[in-house]
């Protein structure tokens, strides 16, 4: 992949004291990636070896950045199946100053609201169904219009989870925790559909011997 792009990283993502040092890299890179073609194509693979962590640590940064906006992830499966073809990601609008000379032009701003604008009429995430699964198994009352509790949903649909992997998480950690008073309250959206939702999703209900581990 060509290196000789330059990186724009604004001062909104530079200042945000919430955001991992490394995360506001890797943005830059993911918008020198964009000034070839508009978008991100590269894998967590790329990222990992680029920068000589995990594709765990990526998935993580990425999740970091998607969470708070600065990016948009489109997932293209094959059809009728849950297997991934490509991900594009995309810079979201909200953390470029119009006052920064960007080099994606105007025709490739016009074709990424194009293809936005029909990804997210196609998309039909299901916060009410995914947020009454987990207070009927997990005996919570937690409601699915909740501003915090769609943006973590969104976030892991853009990474590519599914209904059944979001129940798969709800049950693995059901199990493990809902009988433990101390680990009962992180039955919650923002432990099971966090960064470490990945992670819960591969216990395979196996819960580990320390019921803290993993948790933050």
């Amino acid at each position: 992949m060509q290196k000789s792009y330059y990186a724009i990283i604004p001062a909104n993502i530079r200042y945000d004291n919430d955001l991992k040092a490394n995360a506001k890299l890797l943005y830059g890179e993911i918008t020198a990636l964009c000034n070839e073609k508009g978008y991100c194509w590269a894998s967590n693979s790329y990222f990992a070896e680029l920068y000589k962590v995990s594709k765990e640590t990526v998935s993580r940064w990425i999740s970091q950045l998607s969470e708070r906006g600065y990016i948009k992830i489109e997932i293209i499966y094959k059809e009728g199946t849950n297997q991934i073809i490509n991900r594009y990601i995309r810079i979201g609008q909200e953390p470029i100053d119009k006052k920064v000379n960007t080099p994606i032009d105007e025709k490739v701003k016009d074709n990424i609201t194009v293809i936005n604008t029909t990804s997210n009429t196609t998309l039909d995430i299901p916060y009410v169904e995914i947020i009454n699964y987990l207070n009927n198994v997990a005996n919570k009352n937690y409601r699915s219009s909740t501003p915090k509790n769609k943006a973590l949903i969104k976030a892991r649909w853009n990474d590519g989870f599914r209904l059944d992997e979001f129940k798969s998480v709800i049950d693995i950690k059901t199990t493990e925790w809902k009988n433990n008073p101390d680990m009962s309250k992180y039955l919650r959206p923002e432990t099971l559909f966090g960064t470490k939702f990945e992670g819960y999703l591969n216990q395979q209900n196996k819960p580990s011997d320390d019921p803290y581990d993993n948790l933050f």
